[in-house]
């Protein structure tokens, strides 16, 4: 039996899937006519005529409704943009194309040939001049396997190799110092400007960003969470290397708890709190500096609402109570992380399709050291709301797959109802 290697069983799914959308064809066609003409992949194709399935076909790729267009035309702009957002991005079109027809582009060889060979002698220039032993493995993975990046490496070369070169070589500078190998929190800003001058030079969308951005997910073999929001998903990276995107508004609620800083000495402030038996609001500021967090007792009580929040601590006064607030934070998920090695987190929110996905999260990144609180049939029954969910709110139960949880989701497929949890305040006492 003959065992395909994982790139060449992607590719064949790739296939696949063009393959069976026709439409793909004609445009496939049309780019090896410009690429004959050019040497290269680009121009613009114009389809004409096409019928409404084949306008579905082109649709479903290109993320577009191309329906009510007379004339469909398509730039490799958005080609290489397409392809960049989708499963096949390792692959370059001219990859796919020459799959696809089972031969070789024919254009100016030489050319190609050419820019082959300045492209791999621009990453060797890279590697040797700019790179430290992390950087080097990470060009060698864009490069050589074209890995996550590749395309926006290709496409930033393309258009302007000197500028990729200049944000590159500071990007790699920046890599062995990042705060995180030195065991320390810095503020992305006094990051960036130490690194290069310019404190603005991380920020968000710009080139940089995004470079320094696919290091971090490739050093800490990172995938992108599609359950996480972008900015959120930025931060949580950034403080995994020591990088504190936005220290002061992202922040949590917690009563009841206890902190060390570096230094090993109690954190008076959060102690004041706790002995006054009042709520904190920790930002990432503080949790930041924080060595260890622990609670008083080995369970911490987590809640998404701050109305039950206030509720618990006013009933439960020498409890532990920590509210995320709705979607967790990245200050959320310091805190929880700390307060996990030494208590069991006992979750409780929102039966509705957002407030499910919180807590499937919860018990997925907590393991054994999380409980998930009051999630029962009957209270789902019991305390049925009169809001009324929306189909496109529904939809988001596809994605609940933890098998504590499929009651509740069966049943409110068929009510399309939702369960506030400040309304089963008797079932948390």
């Amino acid at each position: 039996m003959i065992h395909l290697s994982k790139n060449d069983e992607l590719m064949s799914e790739c296939q696949n899937y063009f393959k069976k959308r026709p439409v793909f064809d004609k445009l496939f066609l049309g780019f090896k006519k410009k690429y004959e003409s050019f040497g290269r992949m680009g121009g613009t194709v114009a389809l004409r005529n096409l019928s409404l399935d084949e306008k579905k076909q082109l649709g479903g790729f290109f993320q577009k409704d191309y329906c009510m267009n007379k004339t469909v035309s398509i730039s490799m702009k958005n080609m290489e943009m397409a392809l960049g957002n989708s499963k096949f991005s390792n692959f370059s079109w001219e990859d796919i194309l020459e799959e696809y027809f089972g031969e070789a582009l024919k254009g100016k060889k030489e050319e190609i040939e050419k820019e082959k060979e300045e492209r791999q002698r621009f990453f060797e220039h890279m590697m040797n001049e700019y790179a430290d032993e992390k950087g080097a493995s990470w060009l060698m993975y864009i490069g050589s396997e074209h890995g996550k990046g590749y395309q926006l490496f290709l496409q930033q070369y393309k258009e302007d190799p000197v500028k990729l070169e200049c944000v590159l070589s500071h990007v790699l500078a920046s890599i062995p110092q990042l705060p995180v190998f030195s065991s320390r929190k810095e503020r992305l800003a006094v990051f960036a400007a130490n690194m290069t001058g310019n404190p603005h030079f991380y920020d968000a969308e710009t080139l940089a960003e995004r470079l320094l951005i696919l290091f971090l997910n490739f050093y800490f073999s990172k995938d992108d969470n599609k359950e996480t929001s972008g900015p959120e998903q930025k931060s949580m990276i950034f403080y995994q290397a020591g990088i504190m995107r936005d220290d002061i508004s992202n922040h949590i609620m917690a009563y009841g708890i206890h902190g060390k800083d570096e230094n090993g000495n109690i954190h008076s402030g959060i102690e004041g709190f706790f002995k006054r038996k009042e709520p904190i609001i920790l930002t990432l500021y503080t949790l930041g500096k924080l060595e260890e967090i622990w609670a008083t007792e080995d369970k911490v009580y987590v809640v998404e609402n701050p109305a039950v929040f206030s509720w618990l601590c006013e009933q439960n006064p020498e409890k532990s109570v920590v509210c995320t607030n709705g979607q967790l934070r990245l200050a959320a998920f310091v805190l929880l992380d700390q307060l996990s090695k030494h208590s069991v987190l006992y979750y409780a929110g929102d039966y509705d399709p957002e407030g499910l996905l919180i807590a499937q999260k919860v018990k997925q990144r907590y393991g054994e050291q999380a409980r998930l609180w009051q999630y029962h049939l009957e209270h789902y029954q019991k305390y049925l709301s009169e809001v009324v969910l929306a189909e496109e709110r529904l939809k988001k139960l596809e994605k609940v797959n933890l098998s504590e949880l499929q009651e509740i989701k069966k049943r409110m497929l068929e009510e399309k109802r939702a369960v506030y949890q400040e309304n089963m305040l008797d079932e948390y006492r």
